[in-house]
């Protein structure tokens, strides 16, 4: 009797860990690929990002926009912090980025954060 070899279909996100320092500016940048690995045109899809507190069921700390900023090439898109929102962020909060068109959603990376406290005030 022949046994069934199972078949693993989809992809886990990427899993980031972003570093910040409590109260500093940062920022990253995403480069996506279709399935063919040509770069995305970034104006076709609506980018949204939630980062929670209590895991992927918590409460919302922040909700951002990253946007394709002019230094980024085809395919890119920059997920940017300002100082007063990593002041309320701590390590262990989760994130992930979702790109969507009007017929897909795409989590493109899962993370969380780890949270440096600042030295200098």
């Amino acid at each position: 009797m022949a046994v069934a070899k199972p078949y693993n279909v989809g992809n886990t996100p990427p899993q980031l860990i972003w570093t910040v320092v409590r109260g500093d500016t940062a920022s990253f940048r995403v480069y996506t690929t279709d399935d063919l690995k040509h770069p995305l045109n970034i104006p076709d899809w609506t980018i949204k990002m939630e980062i929670r507190r209590g895991g992927s069921e918590g409460t919302v700390i922040l909700t951002l926009t990253p946007i394709q900023d002019p230094d980024d090439k085809v395919g890119e898109f920059t997920v940017s912090l300002e100082a007063a929102q990593s002041q309320i962020l701590q390590s262990g909060d989760v994130f992930d980025i979702q790109l969507s068109d009007p017929t897909r959603v795409w989590t493109v990376a899962q993370g969380s954060m780890n949270i440096i406290e600042d030295v200098t005030r």
